[in-house]
């Protein structure tokens, strides 16, 4: 009975995260139980696999673990601080199962990136058929009702999937209609931050696979860019798009100096200049995981409109993380994301058959971080399932095997 439950996760079983893109739309009830069926299939199937990690992959990933863990005795909130970290712990665990799976399968890489192909593309059709939904609704609103996150980083997975299986006379027409659809959603989500993950997926693209030069690459996304913006105007230079989940008011207390700015980053800026300015008490652990809304000197946007908004975080994956687990946090999770990205950046530069799944998972990963930048926090499902699965594909491609097979 185990073998089969084995057999069956490691044939396709591992892949069930990628159906939450696309079950977001049912609710997160849809997708924590995808989630916890995936937890229990691989805590099943994976222990007694007889594959070797590299311990780098290993150490990186523990230290991430322990350095968010340290957080929890100082933290303001010590159960929300638990529970966050059980959280990311159980989500994270993506990261040594797909490592697993793709050293123990040959097969089992492009299996990853065809499939990363075919989720991007579920998404995609389950976005349109519930905006075609949510258009038919009196209170419509796009910033609001459109979940526009997931799309820049599965967008290189889905042009490649549609490279390789379109007809060659359609191929190109299907994947400009694709790409149109994407941005278009995009566009009309109103959402900034997917944008520039799109932009970078598209540069990087361009750069690693396509391999146009680095002018040219710039040049097209930069003119890509500047028609967003364009077509977008109206929406692009908005005064702010912060939804509140407590309002008063009180009287205007913002820097004139930094006015524009902080309206046209939808007050990010202010946010970023406040946990600056009243940093946590203990710098090396911050305040404890999902604790960040609980200071509220930091949290609390004062806005032209003499309202004050209260925030869950700081919409920049590199200020949550330092003032919610502290210097320590920040680093480790610096180191893990780095390291493995400098290493495929490096199977990109050597070229052979490595390359090309190299740069879609580098294009891929550039897209996650850059709306991390701006919008998801380093908790977030983005950074905690997806991100790690992304990385473990990294760190099998240049890996001592990988390297062995290189022309």
């Amino acid at each position: 009975m185990r073998e089969h439950i084995r057999n069956t996760f490691f044939e396709y079983g591992w892949l069930l995260p990628l159906l939450t893109p696309a079950a977001q739309v049912g609710g997160r009830a849809l997708i924590n139980i995808l989630l916890l069926v995936y937890l229990l299939w691989a805590l099943i199937a994976v222990p007694g696999s007889r594959v070797r990690i590299e311990r780098p992959a290993l150490i990186l990933y523990a230290v991430l673990l322990v350095a968010y863990l340290i957080s929890i005795p100082g933290a303001l909130d010590m159960q929300a601080s638990l529970h966050e970290w059980v959280k990311f712990t159980l989500h994270s665990l993506a990261f040594y199962f797909t490592l697993v799976v793709l050293l123990s399968r040959p097969q089992a890489l492009q299996q990853l990136l065809t499939y990363l192909g075919y989720a991007g593309l579920l998404l995609l059709t389950a976005l349109m058929v519930m905006m075609l939904w949510k258009l038919t609704q009196p209170d419509f609103l796009p910033v609001a009702a459109l979940v526009e996150d997931n799309l820049p980083f599965l967008t290189p997975f889905m042009l490649a999937l549609l490279w390789r299986s379109i007809n060659p006379r359609y191929r190109v027409a299907v994947m400009v209609v694709v790409a149109l659809m994407i941005f278009g959603y995009v566009l009309y989500s109103e959402g900034r931050a997917a944008l520039l993950g799109l932009i970078i997926a598209l540069f990087l693209s361009m750069l690693l696979i396509l391999h146009t030069g680095r002018i040219r690459a710039l040049v097209i996304s930069v003119v890509v860019l500047g028609s967003a913006v364009v077509i977008t105007s109206a929406t692009f230079f908005r005064e702010h798009r912060i939804v509140p989940v407590v309002v008063q008011h009180q009287e205007q207390t913002g820097d004139p100096q930094w006015a524009a700015l902080d309206r046209f980053t939808s007050y990010r800026t202010m946010l970023w200049r406040q946990a600056l300015q009243n940093p946590p008490q203990n710098l090396l652990t911050g305040v404890g995981m999902a604790n960040v809304a609980l200071s509220g000197q930091v949290t609390s946007l004062d806005l032209p409109d003499k309202t004050v908004v209260h925030l869950g975080h700081l919409h920049n994956f590199v200020f949550d993380a330092w003032f919610e687990t502290g210097l320590l946090g920040l680093a480790a999770l610096l180191a893990f994301v780095a390291y493995p990205f400098l290493r495929g950046w490096r199977v990109v530069r050597a070229g052979g058959e490595s390359a090309m799944p190299a740069g879609l998972l580098l294009a891929s990963v550039a897209a996650l971080l850059m709306g991390g930048l701006l919008s998801f926090s380093y908790a977030s499902r983005q950074f905690a399932l997806y991100l790690p699965m992304l990385l473990a594909a990294l760190w099998y491609l240049s890996g001592p095997l990988q390297r062995q097979r290189q022309p």
